[in-house]
């Protein structure tokens, strides 16, 4: 386990994605966290979070997924939380295939990939991407920034690596920071959990190993969801709009001689 992770009992893969040494020298300021979605936050977690000055939460999750999993954040004054209505009250794209897909493993592969290709591009995670680091541009450097979806893994995982990108962060560390998920998460105990709600709510068996694949991440969903973007400073001018005085903000509030 990384010192990166801080172990909360009601929130997975809670972790800081700053501090990552730039190319250029110096390094990402330590003021940014990832994790899955917080609904089932402990009392403790919930002390452990007010003490990391958490002043922006990007909530990358649809609306049905934010009303069946309530966020705590909404009841903290002093926080903005960035989310998006895009996607109206429509089904996640990942519960129509856990019900009619035949499960297997290259089944489940393939659907990763072709989430991956689809996410950057997805308007509600545009829009919050956009939202996200317009947000660190103004900020002030300590005020605690938290990006998340349901697990902490996909549509998390795109955000932070063209934020540590666009930063100067090494790609070989980029990949392992997306790659940490396979670690930070304890699939021994999440995976026969989860195997046993989708037998219980959709009558379905699925294998210890799809499950995993389905649960975890691979190296090969990144590179997807990269080489669909094409070049990341490209990504962010031209797909997410941001202006150059965003960019440079970014550059001046999150790096650190």
């Amino acid at each position: 386990m990384t010192d990166r992770v801080l172990p909360l009992a009601g929130v997975y893969n809670f972790r800081h994605f700053g501090a990552y040494p730039l190319q250029s020298g110096g390094k990402v300021r330590d003021r940014l966290f990832r994790s899955g979605q917080f609904s089932r936050a402990t009392e403790d977690d919930v002390q452990t979070l007010a003490g990391l000055n958490i002043r922006y939460v990007a909530d990358l999750r649809r609306p049905r997924e934010r009303e069946a999993e309530p966020s705590h954040w909404v009841d903290h004054d002093g926080v903005t939380i960035l989310s998006s209505d895009h996607a109206g009250h429509a089904e996640p794209p990942h519960m129509a295939f856990l019900r009619e897909s035949d499960l297997t493993l290259d089944n489940i592969r393939g659907f990763m990939m072709q989430t991956y290709q689809r996410l950057p591009f997805d308007a509600g995670n545009k829009a919050v991407f956009k939202a996200g680091f317009e947000a660190l541009a103004q900020s002030d450097v300590e005020d605690g920034f938290v990006v998340h979806c349901a697990a902490g893994k996909d549509r998390t995982g795109i955000f932070c690596a063209l934020l540590l990108t666009e930063l100067g962060v090494d790609p070989e560390a980029v990949r392992e920071d997306y790659l940490m998920t396979n670690t930070a998460v304890d699939y021994d105990e999440l995976a026969p959990r989860f195997a046993k709600r989708i037998r219980d709510t959709m009558g379905r068996d699925v294998g210890d190993r799809e499950i995993r694949a389905f649960l975890g991440v691979e190296g090969d969903y990144l590179t997807t969801a990269l080489d669909a973007m094409g070049d990341v400073s490209g990504y962010l001018r031209n797909e997410l709009g941001l202006s150059e005085t965003v960019i440079a903000q970014l550059h001046e509030r999150l790096k650190t001689p």
